[in-house]
């Protein structure tokens, strides 16, 4: 009875994807600060989602609140070429965490992105210079901007 009522008080996030992401995750604009360390390699970063793939839920751009700078994440696929899982398109301002690996961004695939988009830009206007491949994605349950 008491595991119950403690569950009451814990946030409950909604998980996409495989659920075993590491619980220390790097602030998204620490790991854009120093991204050489993570390149290629998995890293969990957070912040919040500033955008969504308005066409399947295929990736989402997390950002700080204070920096035009950002991550494009893209859900993973499987081995047949579909996407593992995808994301709501209705995140935006919620709080997310990504486990994935760090790589730098197709700077030709932009345009494609933000079609995608749906000019949901927010006043940001740099490319991210940095993407990451997502085995897991945590969205917060509640708008966090």
């Amino acid at each position: 009875m008491f595991t119950a009522c403690a569950r009451l008080d814990a946030p409950e996030y909604d998980m996409y994807g495989a659920s075993d992401m590491p619980q220390e995750a790097l602030p998204v604009e620490a790991v854009l600060a120093e991204p050489e360390g993570h390149l290629n390699q998995p890293v969990t970063v957070t912040g919040t989602v500033h955008e969504v793939c308005q066409m399947a839920g295929c990736w989402l751009m997390l950002r700080a609140l204070d920096t035009e700078a950002g991550l494009r994440v893209h859900v993973a696929r499987s081995e047949d070429g579909s996407y593992a899982f995808t994301v709501p398109t209705d995140i935006s301002g919620r709080l997310a965490t990504a486990y994935g690996v760090l790589q730098v961004a197709d700077p030709d695939a932009e345009e494609h992105y933000q079609a995608d988009a749906y000019g949901q830009r927010s006043g940001f206007q740099v490319a991210p210079s940095f993407s990451m491949v997502a085995t897991s994605i945590r969205i917060a349950p509640d708008a966090s901007l």
